[in-house]
């Protein structure tokens, strides 16, 4: 059992949201576990044995409300302090990435690393403060400043790279993509859409292509397919197959009475699609969070059979494309929940070391007001640049899909980055985030989520097509990378 103090206005806390609350362990797996608060305490009874760190959402100042995480720690009679323990968790991986990065002898960098002293001395002040409450109020100014410190570290490591990568000609032709809303047909929209992507990612759902089952109809995004090739933009075709419910056809799951029925419907879906669409399309996004959704309780090898299957058959009916496999919520909250589904980074090792033929990796970096539809929970720009450097590790090229944050709204169960989003704040996230991707040599294109305003405040363009601040630094950055 772990417990954790925590504090408020100097008191014990009256209350805590544990709806984002999880526990972590080896190999930054989640884990399962009950935890509830009590007394000013939080109570986390994990399932397995080991150390384990507490993942929070956690208010701070001048960054947001974003998921922080203690380092992983061993069970004791006596509560930890959690304000102290986010503190030296987040010192813990600034140290880690500065190593990885070789951030320590670049002369511009002298005043960040002064700062990371700073904040280490703010936590050895909280580690021998003479009280809880004493030791918390240092810890909340030591975890603020290291936040803040690893953002702009983050920041000055893309700068650095992302500079030196242009000036070796090392970055992809075409790195800017933006996924179409097949109802938007308005010239203005169509006009945006080529002034500052270099291809366009076209949605497919199996649920609108085949309503009944070999009753097929046209895709909504069909005219798409001439709109961009008169606009020689390169086309990506989304998710041939996702085991997410809400994409699929409601026939399927009457007529897929077992994992034997379901691999044939899959397969026979995806060469109706391959042989209809292959001729124009230049990447596939094969297959899409099928780690992460496991409604239907198929097992691990079925799962990376699948996977293996929509692969091969791109390879066979589709040669000249590329193939690429998805990965939704990277970071993994969902597994804590349901042991069903994959670890995300495992899922990923395994369709490599499986010899599964595909090209790239697909990242959805989308993020939404509601946790429970986009990407899980706000991350800070540091916690996105390490985990592109672990997907990064497996010796695949990496896409970053659907990246976006919402231009306005409210605060969200999701969290927040910075104190509330707004179009400034939409326009600094996309210039930040991208110009990270971009400064990794192993990611080759960024795409945006959407391009104009729905039913929320999710796109780059407002209704009526007019830019937001983020439309433009996209468009700023895509020139400055294209000189």
């Amino acid at each position: 059992m772990l417990r954790f103090k925590i504090f408020q206005d100097g008191k014990p806390a009256p209350a805590f949201d544990l709806s984002s609350a999880y526990l972590v362990g080896n190999d930054r797996v989640p884990i399962r576990a009950e935890i509830k608060f009590s007394g000013g305490e939080i109570v986390a009874e994990s399932r397995t044995r080991g150390a384990a760190a507490l993942a929070v959402l956690w208010p701070v100042p001048g960054v947001g409300r974003v998921m922080m995480e203690t380092p992983r720690i061993c069970e004791r009679q006596a509560p930890y302090n959690l304000h102290v323990e986010l503190a030296r968790g987040q010192l813990m991986r600034i140290s880690q990435k500065r190593e990885d990065w070789g951030l320590y002898d670049f002369e511009d960098g002298r005043e960040l690393y002064d700062r990371v002293d700073s904040a280490r001395k703010l936590l050895i002040s909280a580690i021998t403060a003479p009280d809880d409450v004493a030791a918390a109020a240092f810890a909340d100014r030591a975890l603020t400043e290291s936040v803040c410190v690893g953002e702009d570290l983050s920041k000055f490591h893309a700068d650095v790279f992302l500079d030196r990568r242009q000036a070796a000609s090392q970055l992809s032709k075409r790195m800017f993509g933006c996924r179409v809303d097949p109802a938007k047909t308005s010239e203005a929209y169509q006009q945006q859409l080529s002034k500052a992507f270099d291809f366009g990612l076209l949605p497919l759902p199996w649920r609108d292509l085949e309503p009944k089952e070999g009753d097929y109809k046209p895709a909504a995004c069909e005219n798409w397919f001439n709109t961009l090739r008169q606009n020689k933009m390169a086309i990506w075709a989304e998710s041939l197959l996702t085991l997410d419910p809400a994409q699929l056809p409601d026939w399927l799951t009457k007529t897929a009475r077992n994992y034997e029925q379901f691999r044939d419907c899959v397969t026979r879906h995806v060469r109706q699609m391959l042989r209809k669409y292959g001729p124009y399309v230049h990447v596939w996004e094969a297959i899409r969070g099928a780690h992460a959704h496991n409604e239907f309780r198929f097992t691990f090898e079925q799962i990376m059979e699948l996977t293996r299957i929509t692969s091969l058959l791109i390879k066979q009916t589709s040669p000249k494309s590329s193939s690429v496999i998805g990965i939704t919520q990277p970071w993994g909250e969902y597994y804590a929940n349901d042991p069903r589904t994959i670890p995300p980074l495992l899922y990923a090792e395994m369709t490599v070391s499986s010899g599964i033929h595909f090209d790239a990796f697909g990242i959805d970096l989308r993020f939404s007001v509601d946790a429970l539809n986009a990407n899980g929970f706000i991350r800070d720009t540091m916690q996105i640049s390490s985990m592109l450097d672990r997907f990064g590790t497996l010796g695949k090229p990496i896409h970053v899909l659907l990246a976006g944050v919402p231009s306005g709204g409210a605060t969200g169960s999701a969290g927040c980055w910075r104190e509330q989003w707004s179009d400034g704040v939409q326009a600094e996230w996309f210039n930040r985030v991208y110009r990270i991707a971009l400064s990794k040599p192993f990611v080759e294109s960024v795409c945006c989520h959407r391009l104009a305003d729905a039913t929320n405040l999710d796109g780059i363009l407002n209704l009526d097509c007019t830019p937001k601040p983020a439309f433009d630094q996209i468009l700023k950055l895509r020139s400055e990378l294209s000189a």
